[in-house]
């Protein structure tokens, strides 16, 4: 686990999840285009912008992006298309420089995004890969995956001698298809970009957001179990429900939270709005991909409101929100990085539903062998982590 409370997986297990994420028809999807999408069951109803595809192990980054894309189109009702792309360059570039790896690693987690746009700040899609700037995912990533790896094992960086600073753009200007010294004047300090406008009028920019300070997000992390046959205790049930509501009342104020979590594909009800279920898991008795996750939270449905009963369907009311937050959450609704239309997925509009049980229950996620007999790893709970808001 990452010190910010998100997972990155196994070398074996990250490949598997890796081509479990990517597409197997790349050309076909880039040119359906980016759909606006919004969650139907509406307790709260987060802005989002449009929904996009990872093609890679980086969707840390694309859960990064979609953050800062949502927190900008609240503060200034104008959409625009972050570059994940121009972000993972500056991944491999610090990863690879001295390093001795024979393979890139595209794992990461919020901490390691912020560094990196506390560094190098930000582009648009338009300007850093302008043939990709209306596509929904990212041939060239894939691509760019490709020929690093090549490079490393037979190419000019398999010595780790040669791994400098400037051998290491080169290459990544190679693989990109872009020559990043041509490109400085289109980028932008996290300064440039505003992301909250107070009730004083008081601007915040993406910078104040990563940078610290007054206008800190927080890493909450969220207690697991661990053991087959683990049970919550009341003080981690009480953990848990203060760490989920505070998450909540976030949404409910339409601010994007960040959630790290781990996914098993065995769990995907692809018939029921791509839902991860915890007894579809166990019935099916085997493991089909696993590996950790960032999404951003848009929406939960609830049961057993006092005085109330079910809330979910339709926009409700301020007073009916607060209720909300004393009933039981029934799932969390979630925009993620897998794309609009994916019927593998269970996907029609991009958005993912994680229940509760499958997140607060202990499952066997075997990250380190591979093995797919949920006889063997080790049991434990999914949900590990919200980036919250300062004022949360």
């Amino acid at each position: 686990m990452t010190k910010d409370g998100s997972q990155m997986t196994s070398r074996k297990s990250r490949t598997l999840l890796t081509t479990l994420l990517a597409a197997p028809m790349l050309l076909d999807l880039t040119a359906c285009g980016r759909t606006p999408s919004h969650s139907k069951l509406e307790v709260s109803d987060v802005a989002h912008t449009p929904v996009k595809r990872q093609s890679i192990g980086n969707c840390w980054l694309y859960a990064t992006s979609t953050w800062a894309e949502s927190l900008h189109l609240s503060a200034t009702s104008e959409t625009v298309n972050l570059s994940e792309s121009y972000w993972t360059y500056w991944d491999w570039y610090h990863k690879l420089v001295g390093s001795q790896s024979t393979e890139i690693n595209t794992s990461g987690g919020w901490t390691g995004a912020s560094k990196i746009i506390a560094s190098h700040g930000f582009m648009y899609e338009v300007d850093f890969l302008p043939q990709e700037a209306e596509s929904e995912m990212s041939n060239i990533q894939h691509t760019a995956e490709a020929a690093i790896n090549e490079i490393l094992k037979n190419g000019t960086l398999k010595d780790p001698q040669n791994r400098t600073p400037k051998n290491v753009r080169q290459a990544l200007d190679a693989a990109f298809g872009v020559k990043m010294e041509e490109l400085a004047g289109k980028v932008h300090q996290a300064s440039d970009l505003v992301t909250t406008v107070n009730s004083n009028d008081r601007k915040f920019t993406l910078a104040d957001e990563i940078a610290g300070g007054i206008h800190q997000w927080t890493v909450l992390n969220y207690p697991r179990l661990s053991g087959q046959n683990a049970r919550e205790s009341w003080i981690v049930r009480r953990r848990r429900a203060n760490a989920l509501q505070r998450a909540l009342r976030a949404v409910n104020d339409k601010r994007p939270v960040i959630m790290s979590s781990m996914v098993e594909f065995s769990a995907l009800n692809t018939e029921n709005s791509a839902t991860f279920e915890y007894e579809l898991y166990l019935s099916k008795g085997y493991s089909s991909g696993q590996g950790g996750h960032l999404v951003v939270l848009e929406d939960y449905v609830v049961e057993n409101v006092p005085g109330i009963g079910h809330i979910g369907e339709g926009e409700v009311t301020p007073e009916h929100k607060e209720a909300a937050l004393r009933g039981d959450v029934s799932y969390l609704v979630v925009k993620n990085s897998w794309g609009t239309e994916r019927p593998d997925r269970g996907l029609s509009d991009g958005y993912t539903r994680f229940t509760m049980d499958f997140l607060n229950r202990p499952l066997p996620f075997d990250l380190d062998d591979g093995d797919s007999d949920i006889s063997h790893g080790t049991w434990y709970s999914a949900l590990s982590a919200f980036i919250l808001p300062p004022e949360y």
